[in-house]
């Protein structure tokens, strides 16, 4: 309990610092275009020095985490990909797949009522086989791109830190170079897009006497470059039936209620904030279903310290006897020189039938000599 209490006090307390700033989501763009991969991998080897074969062990895992959203005015899909593979000991892998996909299409061009067809299907070293199933059904909600907004509200941030700017640009200024970093693709070339950029902060009235210099123009070219910058808001709620092709638990197909639901908020340039959830199972709802839930946290503390933190809650009931799985994961990456990170991550985790919660904690150093 003291160990749920305290990473969720230092999960509120960095969320605090972090969401001080004007909100993004009022930023609205044409089409939504992101995709997302992480990467987790982990292993030691152990071997008894007095030969006990039974004390030798395998500790590892390996997670990859994908999701991909895309939405125009008239249709859109989603895919979502988890993969855990954990080993605690030479006898002893577990793993789980999870892979979902969705398409919609909108009732009426920039109208949030939708129509969907998707799939699901999962693997886990519980189940007796894997499970396949396919559904159909009608949603509302829609996701915003706002990247453009979070990359222009940086620049302003940027050149004010560094007196290039007298004052923040006006909110207009602001809107004008994320519709250009937005319409990136019309320009011919990179440096058409940074001469209009830089076209409108000079004619903003509140750059200083020195002007842009080299090191000004050099920041944006890398703020609208930065790939690894994606944020989005919106939500999502999705209602439909679907059908079983393949059991994981080796009983007969059946027929499935499903119901899914996202919502992503990006207060600041910073941060990013992240909630999905599933629930599916058989007209009998109550006695066999399966719950995914998972909350993200993504902050940007300071230009060499970011925080990545994560809530996930699976609940299985099968003959109404439920089994609950919770993991929490704190990240912190510090970066004070450009070839070299300190990475401090904790991961507390409760499996079925656990008596105490797991802890583990970790510490990695990565430098660039030559």
């Amino acid at each position: 309990m003291r160990r749920r209490a305290y990473a969720v006090v230092v999960w509120l307390a960095v969320a605090s610092l972090c969401a001080a700033a004007v909100p993004l989501c009022d930023y609205s763009s044409p089409e939504t275009n992101l995709s997302d991969l992480s990467l987790r991998f982990s292993y030691s080897y152990h071997n008894d020095p007095y030969g006990l074969e039974e004390l030798d062990s395998i500790d590892g895992e390996f997670i990859v985490d994908y999701v991909r959203i895309y939405d125009a005015p008239i249709y859109g899909y989603d895919v979502t990909v988890n993969n855990e593979v954990t080993s605690t000991s030479a006898e002893s892998l577990a793993y789980e797949t999870v892979a979902d996909g969705n398409y919609k299409r909108y009732f009426v061009s920039e109208n949030d009522f939708f129509a969907f067809a998707g799939s699901s299907a999962r693997t886990s070293s519980s189940y007796e086989g894997l499970g396949v199933s396919c559904n159909l059904g009608i949603g509302f909600g829609r996701f915003n791109d706002v990247t453009p907004m979070a990359k222009a509200t940086r620049i302003d941030e940027v050149l004010l830190a560094r007196a290039t700017l007298t004052d923040h640009l006006h909110p207009v200024d602001i809107e004008f170079i994320a519709r250009e970093i937005g319409s990136r693709a019309s320009y011919a070339s990179l440096a058409d897009l940074l001469a209009e950029i830089q076209d409108a902060i000079e004619d903003s009235g509140r750059v200083a006497l020195r002007g842009l210099d080299a090191l000004d123009i050099s920041e944006i070219t890398r703020l609208v470059q930065d790939d690894g910058l994606s944020r989005y808001c919106g939500w999502d709620f999705k209602l439909g039936l679907g059908y079983q092709l393949l059991d994981p638990s080796g009983d007969l197909n059946d027929l499935l209620i499903t119901s899914a639901f996202n919502y992503a908020l990006a207060t600041t340039p910073r941060v990013q904030f992240l909630i999905q959830g599933t629930l599916s199972g058989p007209p009998a709802l109550l006695d066999t279903h399966r719950i995914d839930l998972k909350a993200s946290y993504d902050c940007l503390v300071w230009d060499f310290l970011s925080l990545t933190s994560s809530y996930a809650f699976v609940r299985e009931t099968w003959d109404s006897e439920p089994t609950d799985t919770h993991r929490v994961t704190l990240d912190l990456v510090l970066s004070p020189l450009e070839t070299a990170q300190v990475v401090i991550g904790a991961r507390l985790e409760r499996l079925p039938y656990y008596l105490e919660w797991d802890a583990d904690l970790s510490v990695s150093i990565e430098m660039d000599l030559l």
